[in-house]
């Protein structure tokens, strides 16, 4: 077996903290977290939670935040910062504002780049995202000219497949080394390429798929929230009840394909050698009503109760 470092991975939650202390404690954070380069304003009780992933170059930051204003201007414009490409995917939630010399708006589905080194303003709801910060050096190295590409938006089909893509890298991750890091990084910053290159084009619409491929980002990141309900996907997408369930008619329905992705989840919090949270904490963050329901479906699928499959990997690490 190799004995190659893995991936890394962090997470992050305000939850367990005073709600007086929350947001101070995440403008505190160090870098992947955007706190340290914005000024932000929450716009309602301060709450958030992320897991960071580092594949190859990449930081991956999949994060849930509420409302805030942010200002990212001259006098947090240090040279100590971060000189990145971001692409922020939202999987829900909305954004308004502008970035050098474009006003945007963002929401479910959209892909955004923003320069690091530039200046931006901006108004969020409470949101879920994805986001994938490449240093400039990397971008550059790829054809990606993080100046020209401030504030845009990006509109095209390639674009849409950045979400499912990122998600596989996640779940991929507990079984990834660091050299198998570089090569994933590569290719993401490929089809970021082929997003942009065919960003605007006169294309018919993408219809089904790129729906399908937005509901199912928007179901990875509420994983556990008890607000993710079918009637919000369905207001969310905006689509009907009927629609939902037909994008997922392979998968069992909607319900099933999302309690296969909380256990999926729980396969890989348990598979990672840094995350030491009790299988009843684990239950909780990701929506099962306890430890012994978690431990049911668990087995049923993997074969092996939680407790038994965390011991078993942490076996195979250590042969």
């Amino acid at each position: 077996m190799s004995s190659s470092p893995r991936v890394s991975v962090q997470h992050f939650s305000t939850a367990d903290l005073p709600a007086a202390d929350r947001h101070e404690a995440w403008v505190n954070r160090h870098w992947p977290s955007l706190a340290p380069i914005f000024h932000t304003t929450p716009l309602e009780p301060f709450d958030t939670r992320s897991e960071t992933l580092r594949i190859g170059a990449l930081s991956i930051v999949f994060s849930s935040i509420t409302a805030q204003r942010w200002t990212r201007d001259r006098s947090v414009l240090r040279s100590g910062d971060p000189d990145n490409l971001l692409v922020v995917i939202t999987a829900a939630g909305q954004a308004r504002g502008v970035m050098g010399e474009r006003s945007f708006r963002t929401g479910a589905g959209s892909v955004q780049l923003t320069d690091a080194s530039q200046q931006s303003a901006h108004v969020s709801t409470a949101s879920r995202t994805i986001l994938v910060s490449i240093p400039r050096a990397a971008a550059t190295a790829r054809g990606l000219d993080p100046a020209a590409l401030h504030g845009r938006v990006l509109a095209s089909a390639a674009a849409t497949m950045l979400g499912p893509h990122v998600l596989g890298l996640r779940d991929a991750a507990p079984e990834l080394t660091e050299e198998d890091g570089q090569v994933a990084a590569l290719t993401f910053l490929d089809l970021l390429g082929l997003a942009i290159a065919t960003s605007g084009r006169n294309v018919p619409p993408v219809g089904r798929g790129a729906t399908g491929a937005l509901a199912r980002a928007a179901i990875e990141a509420g994983l556990g929230q008890p607000s993710q309900t079918i009637a919000g996907l369905c207001r969310q997408l905006g689509i009907s009840r009927t629609s939902l369930h037909r994008l997922f008619e392979e998968d069992g329905g909607v319900q099933a394909y999302i309690r296969g992705r909380r256990l999926e989840a729980v396969r890989r919090s348990l598979l990672d050698p840094h995350n030491a949270e009790p299988v009843y904490a684990i239950a909780e963050r990701l929506g099962f009503s306890d430890s012994a329901h978690l431990a049911r479906l668990f087995r049923a699928r993997y074969g092996l109760t939680p407790s038994e499959f965390r011991l078993r990997g942490s076996d195979l690490q250590r042969g």
